[in-house]
């Protein structure tokens, strides 16, 4: 019979991912909460104004898509996510004492570059961490942050602003990215190799698991830098491209405005 091997990556790994996932959720999308709950009245906010401070976090969250990437696979995605956590904290406390839309606007695009990286960095991670047979499981549970993320931001932020005001949502969620921080630091690791948590027996069965995997697709042709135009070619990347543009803009339009 041959013998379990241990889970432990899916708790040491996946939930630490999941859980700042959801943070970065929270802190993109609270100010749909924070607009209509005294921000647009106290700092004078009119409707135009209101679509650019939710619009201009995307702008910026741009800048980090692909260099967060390269981070994860040549360096620390552990030291990326933990001083993108810290800057995501320090970015949503100083929106909670802003005077005015000027400052608004661009504690957003601060934000949406500190963000950026979330995601081609943890992915990366979960790729690290995960062979092909599980990468598939792994990744559906990252992806649950956004569902999971939209089912706790809202009755959190409605009762913050109730209670207290738009402000202290600000506050409070950034102060949660601390709390969040130290959680990350103390249960995760880059890789297999640097995990002295992992038992013996799964850090053998991963390794193996992985080097069988880099081994297959190095039998495969191997993958070459493509000029630019290639890509934009390629109509099965660009439908895909498509379908998620239109996906985003229905599913980040709902999130930030109704």
């Amino acid at each position: 019979m041959e013998k379990k091997i241990p889970g432990t990556r899916w708790w040491r790994v996946v939930a630490p991912i999941l859980i700042a996932c959801i943070i970065s959720f929270m802190d993109r999308v609270n100010i749909s909460f924070a607009l209509p709950g005294g921000m647009e009245a106290d700092l004078a906010i009119t409707s135009q104004m209101a679509g650019l401070t939710s619009g201009i976090f995307f702008i910026g969250y741009l800048f980090l898509q692909i260099p967060g990437g390269r981070v994860a696979v040549n360096g620390s995605g552990k030291k990326f996510i933990a001083w993108s956590l810290v800057a995501w904290a320090v970015v949503s406390i100083a929106t909670g004492f802003v005077t005015n839309h000027y400052q608004v606007l661009a504690l957003r695009f601060v934000l949406g570059v500190a963000e950026g990286g979330m995601l081609p960095v943890v992915l990366t991670m979960i790729s690290n961490w995960f062979p092909e047979r599980e990468i598939g499981r792994a990744n559906a549970f990252v992806m649950m942050f956004a569902p999971i993320g939209g089912m706790v931001t809202a009755p959190i932020s409605g009762a913050i602003i109730q209670g207290l005001d738009w402000r202290w949502l600000f506050i409070i969620e950034g102060l949660l990215s601390i709390v969040v921080l130290a959680i990350w630091w103390l249960l995760i690791s880059d890789r297999p190799q640097q995990a002295r948590w992992l038992p013996a027996a799964e850090r053998e069965y991963l390794l193996a698991e992985l080097e069988s995997d880099r081994q297959a697709r190095s039998l495969k042709q191997p993958v070459s830098n493509a000029p630019l135009r290639d890509v934009f070619r390629n109509s099965g990347l660009m439908k895909l491209v498509a379908l998620n543009f239109f996906y985003q803009t229905g599913d980040y339009g709902y999130t930030l405005w109704l």
